[in-house]
């Protein structure tokens, strides 16, 4: 993706009315799914006509607030936070869902507090949840219950975060040291969980406070995300945190510092970091150098949540109350 030149303009803007809080796209390329908390509905969008492929599906029961892609394109995996009559590990149940006929095929229970992230491994068909109640699920889509549960240590606080890298052999646990001082990034070999993780790294405050400011060095971590590649790590958090760690031993590597970032991700060549700020705005950066290579400003009125790269096309998506298609 080239953002040097005339860079990308919106291709396509599909309205909504709620801010969105998760969005996902397919594999293929083809569809985009996008999730809206606060009035419980799912939008599918075709990559190919930049419109709304059917009308937005609503989860009045159980809510929904993230989604995720599986391989099969008309199935996601989402979650919400139910009801307040509901039991908590029906509250906070993952849904597969079918987009074709709307209707949910298997609930997986076990957490009983809001989910943060789900991470579909691109190898088969196991995900990973992560959880306020401080534990990290293994999932199979072929059963209900949980393959695998990992509880953090007691020397973390917080909630976990739980992503596969972009070949699904490997996933990454990050947690937050107790007394601020800094966070564990643990990965496994998802072929071999069971044998601990083996890799462990400490991203100390100390270290942290080289590249940022004492209070961004400090901020709770929100996201984690590995490059195609897998040997770098992108983290947000809150107070604009945006930076990229070593893969392989956890060392600071590049730090983004825009005003209000709210989220980031990866081009697909490993080398653009693009990240959403609360004025409506997009950067794009060179991931190895840090720089900043161009802002976007059109698209948007309000707070960016969400920014992702299509798979398979030349295209990205950002979304506010509305979602818009970046072309070339």
């Amino acid at each position: 993706m080239n953002f040097t030149s005339s860079g990308p303009q919106p291709g396509a803007i599909i309205s909504g009315k709620a801010q969105v809080t998760s969005a996902s796209f397919h594999a293929d390329g083809s569809k985009l799914f996008v999730a809206s908390e606060s009035d419980s509905r799912l939008h599918i969008i075709d990559c190919q006509t930049g419109k709304q492929s059917t009308p937005a599906l609503r989860f009045e029961r159980e809510g929904v607030s993230l989604v995720e892609s599986t391989h099969h394109n008309q199935c996601t995996l989402v979650s919400g936070n139910g009801s307040a009559d509901q039991q908590p590990s029906q509250r906070y149940a993952v849904n597969y869902h079918s987009t074709h006929d709307n209707k949910i095929l298997r609930k997986f229970r076990g957490h009983d507090d809001t989910i943060n992230n789900i991470s579909m491994s691109p190898a088969d068909d196991s995900f990973l949840t992560s959880s306020r109640d401080r534990t990290v699920r293994l999932w199979s889509l072929q059963q209900a219950g949980a393959v695998a549960k990992l509880e953090l240590p007691t020397a973390s606080e917080g909630e976990p975060f739980a992503a596969f890298d972009s070949t699904g052999l490997v996933f990454g646990i990050t947690a937050a040291m107790t007394a601020q001082q800094g966070h564990y990034i643990h990965l496994y070999d998802a072929r071999n969980y069971s044998g601990g993780a083996f890799a462990e790294m400490k991203v100390t405050t100390a270290q942290l406070e080289k590249e940022l400011t004492p209070q961004m060095a400090r901020s709770e971590w929100t996201s984690m995300k590995f490059n195609a590649s897998g040997n770098q790590i992108l983290v947000t958090g809150k107070d604009g945190l945006v930076l990229t760690l070593d893969g392989y031993e956890g060392t600071v590597q590049r730090s983004f510092t825009g005003k209000g970032t709210t989220t980031a991700c990866w081009t697909p060549d490993d080398k653009t970091v693009l990240t959403g700020a609360d004025d409506g705005t997009l950067s794009c950066w060179n991931a190895d150098t840090g720089a900043l290579i161009k802002k976007l400003e059109r698209g948007h009125n309000g707070p960016i949540s969400w920014v992702g790269v299509n798979p398979k096309y030349s295209m990205f998506a950002s979304c506010d109350t509305n979602t818009t298609m970046w072309i070339w």
